[in-house]
């Protein structure tokens, strides 16, 4: 009897903590291929998806490199924190760099819009790839 008490709060313990383990850290991916203009959106977090939108996506060329600037607006009326990150591929699809790209932390308020700016670190970047998640889901 006395092994079954202790072993039930063990178990709902246990349970708690996996439970909290698994957080969705996917978020929001835009895809941008500087080559055909082609940009795509996937939302991989609904939570997410719900309160920041991607409003425009442009792209240019400055000094022999390429560079991407996304709008996200947010249509929520609270504060939102959140992490991007922008990646550059080249025509294989091999990431350039990727040790020196970490996420930056980014505060919406509500309902308003803001741009974010990546420039490629390489010449041979032909694609963007930004992707935006909940700062405390990355905690």
């Amino acid at each position: 009897m006395k092994l079954s008490r202790n072993i039930i709060p063990a178990a709902i313990v246990m349970i708690g903590l996996t439970v909290a383990g698994c957080k969705n850290t996917s978020g929001t991916i835009v895809k941008t291929d500087h080559e055909t203009g082609e940009s795509t959106i996937a939302a991989e977090n609904a939570r997410l998806a719900h309160h920041v939108v991607v409003t425009s996506t442009t792209y240019d060329e400055v000094n022999g490199v390429k560079r991407v600037n996304i709008t996200m607006a947010s249509k929520s009326n609270k504060r939102l924190r959140v992490d991007y990150r922008i990646s550059w591929f080249d025509a294989n699809g091999m990431e350039l760099d990727p040790q020196t790209k970490t996420y930056r932390n980014l505060i919406l308020e509500g309902h308003d819009a803001v741009t974010v700016t990546g420039v490629a670190n390489s010449p041979a970047a032909v694609s963007s790839k930004l992707r935006v998640r909940e700062t405390e889901q990355a905690e």
